[in-house]
């Protein structure tokens, strides 16, 4: 169920939808570290029929990993982190594309199909060192249709995510 969810993570057809919002009074200039946070909402990704929800949690802190691990942040096990990271997935629904039918002139009438898919969504949040909500971007868009397609699908969607944070440049 998440797992589309997660998968609504990225675009493998149509375009992705984006949305980004930041605490204006948020300084993102001294960031050096940062930690997942331990959010009490958080619920892991369920599975579906193409990958379990494990998979969808492991690939997600893995991106998040590398994407904030390439902006210069040491992520830190324990202790006070400059950054706190959760994220969630929700899954969007079905949608529907390339309907065909109708008649010809010449065959009468002709129907072809369509295609359905899933559609999902992942929130990244981060939250400050004293855990206020400063800065979320989610991706809503296609779920991949094969374990391998999913992984791109995430990576790509938290790469594009991150590329957005922080807001107005560099984290040092």
């Amino acid at each position: 169920m998440l797992l589309a969810v997660c998968a609504g993570i990225l675009a493998c057809a149509g375009k992705p939808t984006l949305h980004f919002a930041s605490d204006p009074a948020a300084r993102f200039d001294h960031l050096r570290t940062w930690a997942w946070y331990d959010d009490p909402t958080f619920q892991m990704p369920g599975g579906g029929s193409i990958v379990d929800g494990r998979f969808v949690d492991e690939h997600v802190r893995a991106a998040v990993d590398r994407g904030l691990t390439k902006k210069g942040l040491q992520r830190v096990e324990t202790g006070q982190a400059d950054l706190n990271v959760a994220y969630h997935t929700d899954t969007v629904g079905v949608v529907s594309q390339d309907k065909f039918g109708g008649y010809d002139w010449w065959s009468g009438y002709v129907y072809v199909g369509a295609k359905y898919q899933k559609k999902g969504a992942l929130t990244l949040d981060i939250r400050d060192a004293k855990y206020k909500l400063v800065w979320r971007g989610e991706m809503e868009a296609i779920v991949g249709r094969n374990p391998e397609a999913i992984a791109r699908d995430i990576d790509n969607a938290v790469a594009e995510l991150l590329s957005k944070f922080p807001p107005g440049g560099a984290t040092r």
